[in-house]
C-alpha cells in the first residue's frame, strides 16, 4: 500500500473525529447531561449489535479475501449468517411484553424502539460494506463510510436549532436514525458492484464452515471486548445515574479522537500483515513496527497528560472533571493500538480463540473493578477500572502471541507501559491537583526515548534523509 492509499484511508477516521469534536460540544451545550447519557446508551447498543450479530464474519471476510477468487460469493457468505440471527432476534424482541426503549433510555416510546431497530439494521450493513471497500483498497470510498454518518448527524442536529425543534432525546434519536439511514443508502450505491452480483451467487457450505470456524471464537471475544469498552456506561447508568454517565461519555468521546490513529493503523496493518504471512513474514519487520508503535503510544499519552487542562475550556462547567478523566480515556485506544502489533501471532497462526481469551480476561477484571469502584468514585472509578482492564487485555494478548508465534522482547516494554499506567492512576486519583504534574509526562517520554534510543536514532536519521532529499 503506497503513501497515496494510506492518505486516502486516513481521511475518513480523521474527518470523522473532527466532526465528532464539533458535534459533541454542540450537543453538550444544547441538551441536558441526561440526554447526552441516553445518546451514549444508543451508541453503545448499536456497537453491541454490530459486534454480536455480525458473528465476526467481517473479520473472516478480511482474513480470506486474498485466498478466495470469487469476492462477491465471499461477501454473501459473510453476511447471511449474521443477518439471519439479527432477523430472528428482532422478531422475538418485538414480541416481548416490555418496552425496549424504557429499558435502555427510561422513556416508554414505540417510536424510540422503532428507530432503534432501524439504526441496528443500517449499522449492520454499513459494517460489512465498509470492509468491502477496505479490502478493495478504495481509500476515498472507505473514508466516506467513516465521515458520512458523522456529517449527516451534524447536519440533522443543526436542523434542530434551525427549525426551532424541541431539544429532547426523541428529536436527537430521530436525527441519529436519519443520519445512519442516509449513510447506508450512499454506501449501497458505492458498493453496488459487489452486493448486487452477490445476490445471485450460490452459498458454498465448505467456505461458510471455514469462515465460521475462524469467526465464531471471535464472537465471544468481540462481545467481551465490547463489554470491556462499554460496560462502564451500564454500571454508571445503574449505580450513578445519567448525569455521571453524561460526563464520562463526553470524556470518552473526546478521547475517541485518538481512536482515529488506531482505526487508520488497523485498516492498513491487517491487509499488509496477512499479505506478509502469505509471502513469508520476517520477524524483524514486525519488531520494527512494534518498537515504533511503543514510541508513538508514549508520545500521544504524554501529550494528553500535558495538555489535558485545555479540554474543559470548551465545555459547560458541569464537565470540569474531564480534565483528569481524559488521560485515562485516552489510554484505552492506545492500549488497543499497541496490542494490534504485539498480538500479531494470534492472527498469523489463525488461533483466534486466544483473542477471545484476552478479551474475556479483561472483561472480567473490568466488571469486578466497575462494581467495586463506581459506587464510591462515579466516573473516576469507571476510568480507573477501564484503564486497568485494558492493561490486562494488552498483557494477555501479547503473551499469547509470543507463545503462539515468536517471543518478542517484552521486559522493557512492560516496564514502560506500567510506568504510564501508574502515572495515569496518580493523575486521576489526585484529580490533577498535583503541582507541576505535567513534568511527570515529560519525564516518562524522555524515559521512553532512552529505552528505545537506537530506534529513535534510526527514525531521526530516516527523517533527516527524507528532508535532505526534498
Amino acid at each position: 500500500m503506497n503513501l497515496k492509499k494510506i492518505l486516502q484511508f486516513s481521511i475518513g477516521p480523521i474527518g470523522a473525529a473532527a466532526l465528532s469534536l464539533i458535534t459533541l460540544p454542540f450537543v453538550a451545550w444544547f441538551f441536558t447531561v441526561e440526554d447526552v447519557g441516553r445518546l451514549t446508551m444508543l451508541q453503545v447498543v448499536l456497537s453491541l449489535a454490530v459486534s454480536l450479530f455480525s458473528l465476526a464474519m467481517h473479520q473472516a471476510y478480511v482474513r480470506e479475501y486474498h485466498e478466495e477468487d470469487d469476492k462477491q460469493a465471499l461477501f454473501k457468505v459473510s453476511v447471511i449468517p449474521g443477518l439471519a440471527v439479527l432477523l430472528l432476534v428482532s422478531v422475538i424482541t418485538i414480541a416481548l411484553p416490555f418496552s425496549i426503549s424504557m429499558l435502555l433510555f427510561e422513556i416508554d416510546s414505540t417510536l424510540l424502539s422503532f428507530m432503534l431497530f432501524i439504526g441496528i439494521f443500517a449499522s449492520f450493513f454499513i459494517n460489512f460494506l465498509a470492509h468491502v471497500v477496505r479490502m478493495q483498497e478504495r481509500g476515498l470510498v472507505f473514508s466516506a463510510t467513516k465521515i458520512t454518518p458523522k456529517l449527516f448527524l451534524l447536519i440533522f442536529i443543526g436542523l434542530i436549532m434551525l427549525l426551532n425543534l424541541k431539544a429532547e432525546f426523541k428529536t436527537l434519536m430521530i436525527m441519529n436514525t436519519l443520519a445512519v439511514l442516509s449513510s447506508l443508502m450512499m454506501f449501497l450505491w458505492l458498493t453496488r458492484d459487489t452486493w448486487l452480483p452477490a445476490l445471485k451467487k450460490n452459498v458454498s457450505i465448505v467456505l461458510l464452515i471455514k469462515m465460521l470456524k475462524f469467526s465464531l471464537p471471535l464472537v465471544a471475544g468481540g462481545i467481551a471486548y465490547w463489554g470491556l469498552t462499554t460496560m462502564d456506561r451500564f454500571f454508571l447508568r445503574s449505580l450513578s445515574g445519567f448525569d455521571e454517565l453524561g460526563i464520562y461519555a463526553v470524556a470518552v468521546a473526546l478521547a475517541g479522537a485518538v481512536s482515529v490513529v488506531s482505526s487508520i493503523f488497523s485498516n492498513i496493518w491487517h491487509p499488509i500483515l496477512y499479505k506478509w504471512a502469505k509471502e513469508g513474514i520476517a520477524q524483524k519487520k514486525v519488531q520494527c513496527v512494534i518498537d515504533n508503535m511503543i514510541i508513538f503510544v508514549a508520545l500521544i499519552w504524554s501529550l494528553a497528560g500535558v495538555f489535558s487542562f485545555i479540554v474543559p475550556w470548551f465545555l459547560p462547567k458541569e464537565y470540569q472533571a474531564i480534565e483528569y478523566l481524559i488521560v485515562a480515556c485516552v489510554a484505552m485506544p492506545l492500549f488497543y493500538l499497541l496490542s494490534e502489533t504485539t498480538g500479531v501471532g494470534i492472527g498469523i497462526t489463525r488461533r483466534s480463540k486466544y483473542s477471545m481469551f484476552a478479551s474475556i480476561s479483561a472483561f472480567l477484571v473490568n466488571a469486578l473493578l466497575n462494581y467495586l469502584l463506581i459506587p464510591d468514585y462515579g466516573a473516576t472509578g469507571a476510568a480507573l477500572a477501564t484503564v486497568l482492564a485494558f492493561f490486562v487485555f494488552f498483557i494477555v494478548k501479547t503473551e499469547f502471541s509470543a507463545r503462539l508465534w515468536c517471543a518478542i522482547p517484552r521486559i522493557k516494554m512492560y516496564i514502560l507501559i506500567l510506568s504510564y499506567v501508574i502515572g495515569t492512576l496518580v493523575m486521576v486519583l489526585s484529580k490533577a491537583n498535583l503541582g507541576h504534574f505535567y513534568l511527570m509526562w515529560v519525564f516518562l517520554f524522555v524515559f521512553t526515548c532512552l529505552l528505545y534510543r537506537s530506534r529513535v536514532s534510526e527514525n531521526v536519521n530516516i527523517l533527516k534523509f527524507f528532508l535532505e532529499k526534498r
